[in-house]
């Protein structure tokens, strides 16, 4: 009897023994678990981000570039004037005259509702393609109405207009006809009578000619700059006045 005694509690402290390894087993189980569990939502939110992501590129990407998202390099050489009223239909109009004039056009803001700044790679070039534009798809141009190639800007103070100007008007012919076309937005510092006169002195050529000029001097105020060019009567496209011929 005393051996059967004995024999009890040996099985009993394996019995023990086994329980305890398992237990101590099953804890590390399950941590493995748990850091595999916590592993896959990290790699699956990884992938909701990247898939938001690209979604979110190519919505940018199917938008129509907004006015100045491609900002001029270095100054502009085309005005462009248009509807106030219709400014982003304006815009997408501007983008695919020129397109189809065979520029890639740099759109620059300009403090003047109505008047966009652009940089082509010619703009009597692009002018001349405008004009056949205006006789072969007048549709094209609803909201946009003149487009003027620019030379040179300078500082909108009466001496600096009249320095580019007489540098401009060295172009003129002794025998061409010539006329001063000036247009002011946002600079009031003399009437126009008296702005005229003062930059016209500077012209040294007598053959003025208001109705049938050779050349024109084109004088474009914009706050506190000016553009100034040289310009044939054809350089300059008068949306209007292309429809109606």
């Amino acid at each position: 009897m005393a051996k059967k005694g004995k024999g009890k509690p040996k099985s009993g402290r394996s019995s023990k023994s086994g329980r305890r390894k398992a237990s101590a087993r099953k804890p590390a189980r399950k941590a493995r678990v748990a850091k595999k569990a916590k592993a896959r939502p990290k790699a699956g939110k990884k992938a909701k981000v990247a898939k938001r992501a690209a979604a979110k590129a190519l919505k940018k990407a199917a938008k129509p570039l907004p006015l100045g998202s491609t900002p001029l390099r270095g100054q502009a050489n085309m005005i462009v004037t248009f509807d106030p009223n219709h400014r982003g239909t304006a815009e997408i109009e501007l983008r695919e005259v020129l397109k189809q004039a065979g520029e890639r056009p740099q759109i620059g803001q300009t403090e003047v509702e109505g008047l966009f700044k652009v940089a082509v790679s010619n703009a009597r070039a692009a002018a001349a393609k405008i004009r056949g534009l205006c006789s072969s798809n007048p549709n094209l141009f609803a909201v946009t109405h003149h487009y003027t190639p620019i030379d040179n800007w300078c500082q909108s103070e009466v001496p600096a207009m009249q320095k580019a100007i007489k540098a401009a008007s060295a172009g003129i012919g002794t025998s061409e006809k010539w006329k001063m076309g000036l247009n002011k937005r946002h600079w009031d510092k003399l009437e126009g009578v008296k702005l005229i006169i003062k930059l016209t002195d500077v012209v040294e050529r007598k053959n003025v000619d208001l109705d049938n000029p050779d050349k024109i001097v084109q004088v474009e105020i914009i706050g506190k700059e000016a553009g100034v060019a040289l310009l044939t009567p054809n350089d300059i496209v008068d949306v209007a006045a292309e429809k109606a011929e």
